[in-house]
C-alpha cells in the first residue's frame, strides 16, 4: 500500500538527519517534503510519530523534522484534515514549549557550546514556523495552543513570540483581533526584560504587530471585524514606545538598537499623536546619531522615513526645528559611497530619498532654499546628491516644485560647467524629469537643452601624442552619451509639450558643425517630433524663420 510504501521511506531520512551537516540536512527536508506531495497527512501523522516515539532526539534532528512538516503544511495546507492539522497544532504546541525547557537548561549550564543553544533556537524556531503555516488555515485552534502556553505574569520564551509575531504577519485579519489580549498580557512585562535576545524578540513582535494593524485597517472593509480602531490599541503601543525610545534605543548591543528602530517606525503611527509630537524633540536626534554607530544604515533611514510620515500630519510645530538637521544627515547619507558589501545600499537610498519627499510636502520652500545653494558648492559629490534629490523631489512631489521653477533653473548654472561624468549624468536625469514638468519651456531652459545635445555628441576619441593611434573615450564618458541620448529620445516621444521647444532647437543644432556623433540621435529625435509637428504645428512665423 501507498502508505507502507512512504513510512518505509521516509523512516530511514528521519534516522539520517542524527548527525548530517547543514547541507546534508536541507538534502532530507527537500527529499521528506517530496515524499509530503503524495500523501501529506500520512507524511505529518509519520513525523509525529517519529518525535513521540524519540524524546532523546538531537535538537538539531528534531528542528529537521519539524521544518520538513512545515514544508508540507506550506505546500498542501488546502488539502488537510481537521483531525491531521490538529495532531500537527498539538505537537508543534508541545515542542515549542520542550524546546524551550531544554534552552532553558542549556542556558543554565556553562559547559554548554554556542553551537547547541542555536540549535535548541533552530528547533524553537522550527515549532512555531509549523504553527504559523497551520495558523494560516486553522487560526483559532492554533490561538488556543499558543495562548494556554503563555504564562500569566512572566515573560514568555522567545520562541513563543515569535510564533505570535509571525501569525500576526501571515494572517492579519485573524490574528488583529487577538491582538488587544495579547498585548495586554506582553506589555505591562516589558521593563522585566533583561536579555538583550529577549529585548530583540519583543521588538520584532512589536513591529509585526504594528504593521499588522496597519495592514488590518487599510483594508478594514475586507475585514471580519469593520469596528476595529486604530485608536484602540494606542495606549498599549503608547507604553511599548515610551520603553523603547527612552530606554531601549541607548542600548550598547547594535542588535538591540537595530531592532528597537525596526519597531518605532511602524509603532509611530500608531500611538498617541500627542505623544509623538511630544517625543520628537528627541527621538529625531537620537535616530540621527545612530547613523555614526552603525555600518548598515537601512534600518536607521526605514524608521526615520516611517517616523516622519506619522509626524507630517501633526503640523509644521512638530517637525519645523528639526528641519535643517535632517536634510543635512540626509544628504550626507546619500552622497556616503557605496559599500559593495552591504547589500541593502540601494535600499538605504531609496529611503533616504523618501525622506526628502515627505519632509519637502510640507516644507516646499524651505526644503528647496536648503537644497538648492548645494548645486553649488564645491564638492561634487554633494552637487551628485542635490541633484538627484532634486530630480527625486520633481517626481514625487510636482505640484509645490513646479512653483518654484524660476529659482530651480536658475540654480543649475554651476552644475552645467561641471566636468564631473557623476554630476553630468545626473543633470541629464534631471533634465529628463523636468521635460513633462514643463520646466523646458521656460525662460533660461535653452542652456539645459544645449547641454544635452553636447552630452549626445560625446567627448570622442583623442588623438595620442605623437600621431599615435586614437585613444577611446573612457567608459564613464560613454555612459554619460548613452544617458544622454536616451533622455532626448525619451523626451522627444513621451511629452508632446516640448515637441515645438526640440523641433526649434534640434533643427538648428543640426546645421551645427562639431556635432558629428550627435548627428544620428539629433535625426532620430527630430523623425519622432515630425508627425507631432504636424498634428500640432508651430506658429507660421516661427516655422518661417527656422525653414
Amino acid at each position: 500500500m501507498m502508505e507502507t510504501r512512504l513510512r518505509r521511506l521516509a523512516l530511514p531520512l528521519l534516522e539520517a538527519g542524527a548527525d548530517a551537516e547543514p547541507d546534508v540536512r536541507q538534502q532530507l527536508r527537500d527529499a521528506l517534503s517530496g515524499l509530503g506531495a503524495a500523501d501529506p497527512e500520512e507524511l505529518l501523522q509519520v513525523c509525529g510519530e517519529y518525535l513521540r516515539n524519540h524524546d532523546k532526539l538531537p535538537a538539531a534532528q528534531r528542528a529537521l523534522i519539524l521544518a520538513s512538516m512545515g514544508a508540507v503544511v506550506r505546500s498542501h495546507l488546502g488539502e488537510l484534515g481537521k483531525a491531521a492539522a490538529n495532531d500537527a497544532i498539538a505537537l508543534g504546541a508541545h515542542e515549542i514549549s520542550r524546546a524551550k525547557n531544554a534552552n532553558d537548561a542549556i542556558a543554565l549550564g556553562a559547559h554548554e557550546i554556542s553551537r547547541a543553544k542555536e540549535a535548541h533556537w533552530e528547533w524553537q524556531e522550527a515549532a512555531g514556523a509549523l504553527l504559523v503555516e497551520l495558523g494560516r488555515r486553522f487560526l483559532a485552534r492554533v490561538m488556543e495552543e499558543l495562548l494556554r502556553l503563555l504564562p500569566p505574569a512572566a515573560l514568555p520564551h522567545p520562541g513563543l513570540v515569535r510564533a505570535l509575531a509571525d501569525l500576526a504577519a501571515a494572517n492579519v485579519f485573524g490574528m488583529v483581533p487577538f491582538l488587544g489580549s495579547i498585548l495586554g498580557t506582553l506589555l505591562p512585562l516589558l521593563p522585566t526584560a533583561r536579555a538583550d535576545s529577549m529585548k530583540c524578540t519583543l521588538c520584532y513582535a512589536l513591529q509585526r504587530f504594528s504593521e499588522s494593524i496597519q495592514e488590518y485597517l487599510a483594508g478594514q472593509e475586507q475585514g471580519p471585524d469593520p469596528t476595529v480602531r486604530g485608536d484602540a490599541f494606542a495606549p498599549e503601543l503608547g507604553a511599548a514606545f515610551d520603553v523603547l525610545s527612552l530606554q531601549w534605543v541607548q542600548s550598547r548591543d547594535a542588535k538591540v538598537r537595530v531592532a528597537v528602530l525596526e519597531a518605532l517606525g511602524p509603532l509611530s503611527a500608531l500611538i498617541p499623536p500627542e505623544q509623538l509630537q511630544e517625543q520628537l524633540p528627541k527621538l529625531l536626534p537620537t535616530i540621527l546619531g545612530l547613523y555614526r554607530k552603525h555600518p548598515e544604515p537601512f534600518p536607521i533611514s526605514k524608521s526615520l522615513c516611517q517616523v516622519l510620515e506619522a509626524s507630517v500630519p501633526l503640523g509644521s510645530r512638530a517637525l519645523e526645528p528639526q528641519l535643517e538637521p535632517l536634510l543635512g544627515t540626509l544628504l550626507n547619507q546619500l552622497c556616503a559611497p557605496a559599500e559593495p558589501s552591504i547589500p541593502t545600499s540601494s535600499k538605504n537610498h531609496t529611503e533616504l530619498l523618501r525622506c526628502f519627499s515627505v519632509l519637502a510636502r510640507p516644507f516646499p520652500q524651505r526644503a528647496l532654499q536648503w537644497l538648492l545653494p548645494r548645486l553649488e558648492c564645491s564638492s561634487q559629490r554633494h552637487r551628485q546628491g542635490a541633484l538627484r534629490v532634486l530630480r527625486h523631489l520633481l517626481n514625487s512631489a510636482p505640484s509645490q516644485m513646479e512653483m518654484q521653477k524660476v529659482s530651480i533653473l536658475s540654480s543649475l548654472r554651476a552644475p552645467l560647467q561641471d566636468g564631473s561624468p557623476e554630476v553630468r549624468r545626473a543633470l541629464l536625469q534631471l533634465v529628463g524629469a523636468m521635460g513633462p514638468r514643463g520646466f523646458l519651456q521656460e525662460p533660461g531652459a535653452e542652456a539645459l537643452l544645449e547641454f544635452l545635445v553636447l552630452q549626445c555628441d560625446g567627448p570622442g576619441p583623442a588623438a595620442a601624442p605623437g600621431g599615435a593611434e586614437e585613444i577611446p573615450e573612457d567608459a564613464a564618458s560613454d555612459d554619460v552619451r548613452s544617458v544622454g541620448v536616451s533622455t532626448l529620445i525619451l523626451l522627444s516621444s513621451t511629452v508632446p509639450g516640448v515637441a515645438p521647444v526640440l523641433w526649434r532647437f534640434l533643427l538648428r543644432a543640426l546645421l551645427r558643425p562639431g556635432l558629428s556623433r550627435a548627428l544620428a540621435p539629433l535625426c532620430r529625435s527630430l523623425a519622432l517630433l515630425a508627425p507631432q509637428m504636424q498634428r500640432e504645428p508651430p506658429e507660421s512665423g516661427a516655422q518661417g524663420e527656422e525653414c
